[in-house]
């Protein structure tokens, strides 16, 4: 029988299974040994964790397809040369396959990938029959992780490529692997199903399980009911979303039942910070999200996490990966940069809590990076912004990211513009990179790096969205929560503290921030749905930068075919910054055919059932 797409869903991605299950028969176990055993089916599970989840941010496979407007790329990144193009058979056809398929070398684990591990859920599945000895409370831990992966590989996998085959079986080769497609909503769907046994199995913090209270925080990491809760609101946001109605329905617009339910969803999880079991992080502490500076050898993570992936990795060898893809001459030198746009940089509202083009928000286009939304500064370099230790330098002016175009010496352009792996946008990203970061110190031994897959921060903002869809305004609240659109929003800004020294020079650590928080969203922006939504969306693009987000909701809103969300702007300036100014970087390409991945032709061509994606054959 033809292999075809669901038969790498089961014969030849068994391949990592049965490399498991031989390793532990040389180990003199065999199955029932396994899978009798709760410590041994945990470490089953185990797989399901560690280098397999895809990293959004060290990897360069995930830097590629978070391809929005937000992101460019150096000259000599090629995805990023590529992707803006329209050309997505790239991810099929280029040698470097990594960043959906595992590399010849082992690393860099894509999105791919996901079928592998949706295979050990389901064998998962199929053992547990054998599970002895085992409490009531761990079998509802071991089932509660099986569903919840299982929804999120299938997650994965749907938002780049829609509707899929629901696997949530064992099959054996000689099973039958024709499979029709379900639709993108059908999908979303039964991953929503899954992620609801998970929510009813999985504890609210492992901590307080028999095995958490006998090893505090030694299960760190591990799946909970409220990441269940809140991938479930994410799913449910993506199936209301318009892209889903437009395919659907034919039209592309919110469907308020379902954004009823990813509301309610979000609340659930709203309520739990509620209870103390998370929390937004003080802004003083607000980076500690993503990069910590500690000697402690146990993970240290923030309340505000809700699903991440843990990382002890300390030192250079962790911010070469990511400095590689983020960051340029003040960090390494070298490496694939993916920069951040002037797109992204004008999202971020003035410190009166207004968008630069409003009339009332005293935006200075000739000093462009002051007095503006704090989290600008502490997501995107800009020019001229100290980065190193003065006394480890010389010359003294390389202690400052030199990302000017033109007044400079040598070729006229600062040391991170325009080189092969140079930013080409006027900016760097900045988030992740701990100030010192750079070639010239290298005093990064001690920090740790958080990966948020889903933090607090993200369920006020689900909530807004989806409520804001659902009441009669965006100031209304339903009768199953006391929280409107306009506060769910307005609750994330105000941890955001104004700084009190305004020297755009010094690094973010520097700044004094004084008690005064940015201001709540304007009313002139909540009197309607439609008007309110746009600051929605907004919030989301700056709060959640380069976390994974933008590329897919542009899509999910069906927006990214319009030409504001194709066209890539850089900043222009010399280094005496006595002008500024917006020039197009990349003008691309992107029609209805871009909302979905294709698939390999070899695959769809093996049977009728499942059809190529729109535009792709």
């Amino acid at each position: 029988m033809k292999k075809i797409l669901l038969l790498l869903l089961a014969a030849p991605l068994l391949f990592s299974c049965e490399d498991y299950l031989e390793r532990t028969q040389k180990s003199d176990l065999d199955e029932e040994q396994i899978f009798g055993s709760y410590q041994n089916f945990t470490g089953f599970i185990d797989n399901l964790y560690g280098k397999k989840l895809v990293r959004y941010i060290d990897q360069a496979n995930c830097a590629c397809l978070d391809m929005g407007d937000d992101v460019y790329g150096s000259k000599d990144f090629i995805a990023s040369q590529t992707f803006p193009q329209g050309n997505y058979w790239w991810i099929w056809t280029n040698t470097w396959q990594n960043m959906i398929t595992e590399s010849s070398s082992g690393g860099n684990y894509g999105f791919w990938n996901g079928w592998e591990q949706i295979r050990i859920c389901n064998q998962g599945f199929k053992n547990l029959h054998l599970l002895v000895g085992a409490t009531d409370e761990q079998v509802r831990l071991i089932k509660g992780q099986l569903h919840f992966f299982r929804a999120w590989y299938h997650f994965e996998l749907a938002r780049l490529w829609g509707g899929l085959p629901y696997i949530d079986r064992f099959l054996e080769p000689s099973d039958n692997m024709r499979f029709p497609r379900l639709s993108f909503k059908e999908t979303l769907l039964r991953i929503i199903d899954d992620l609801n046994e998970a929510a009813e199995c999985l504890p609210v913090d492992w901590n307080q399980t028999q095995q958490g209270i006998a090893a505090p925080d030694a299960y760190l990491g591990r799946a909970t009911r409220g990441a269940a809760l809140a991938l479930k609101a994410r799913a449910y946001l993506y199936a209301a979303s318009p892209l889903t109605t437009r395919i659907e329905k034919g039209v592309a617009e919110y469907d308020p039942e379902l954004c009823e339910e990813a509301a309610k969803a979000a609340y659930e999880v709203i309520k739990l910070a509620d209870q103390g079991v998370y929390k937004l992080v003080e802004w003083k502490d607000y980076s500690k999200n993503f990069i910590n500076n500690t000697t402690e050898q146990r993970v240290v993570y923030t309340k505000e996490y809700i699903w991440f992936k843990l990382t002890t990795a300390r030192g250079n060898s962790q911010l070469v990966r990511i400095g590689n893809i983020h960051n340029s001459q003040r960090f390494e030198g070298k490496g694939q940069v993916t920069a951040a746009t002037q797109n992204m940089v004008d999202m971020y509202e003035t410190k009166k809590g207004l968008p630069i083009d409003d009339p009332d928000s005293e935006y200075d286009p000739m000093n462009p990076w002051a007095d503006r939304d704090p989290r600008l500064l502490q997501t995107i370099l800009v020019d001229g912004v100290k980065w190193v230790a003065t006394s480890n330098i010389s010359p003294a002016a390389d202690a400052y990211v030199q990302l000017y175009s033109t007044g400079g010496s040598g070729a006229g352009n600062g040391k991170d513009m325009n080189s092969g792996s140079g930013s080409l946008t006027g900016y760097l990203i900045r988030k992740y990179i701990p100030y010192k970061a750079n070639k010239f110190d290298k005093q990064t031994a001690n920090y740790q790096f958080g990966i948020p897959y889903i933090r607090l921060a993200e369920m006020y903002l689900i909530y807004a969205e989806a409520i804001n869809e659902v009441c009669s305004s965006p100031t209304a609240v339903p009768s199953w929560a006391p929280l409107s659109a306009v506060e769910a929003v307005n609750i994330v800004r105000r941890r955001v503290k104004l700084p009190i020294d305004e020297d755009v020079a010094k690094p973010c650590e520097l700044y004094t921030y004084g008690g005064e928080s940015l201001p709540d969203v304007a009313a002139k922006f909540t009197a309607d749905r439609e008007t309110f939504r746009k600051r929605i969306w907004n919030e989301r693009s700056v709060e959640l930068a380069y976390e994974g987000h933008r590329w897919y909701d542009i899509r999910r809103w069906y927006v990214a075919h319009l030409p504001e969300y194709k066209i890539r702007y850089k900043g222009v300036f010399d280094k005496q910054h006595t002008y500024f100014r917006k020039e197009v970087v990349c003008n691309g390409v992107f029609d209805q055919k871009h909302y979905w991945l294709p698939f390999k032709r070899t695959d769809v061509q093996q049977y009728e059932g499942f059809t190529q994606n729109p535009g792709w054959n």
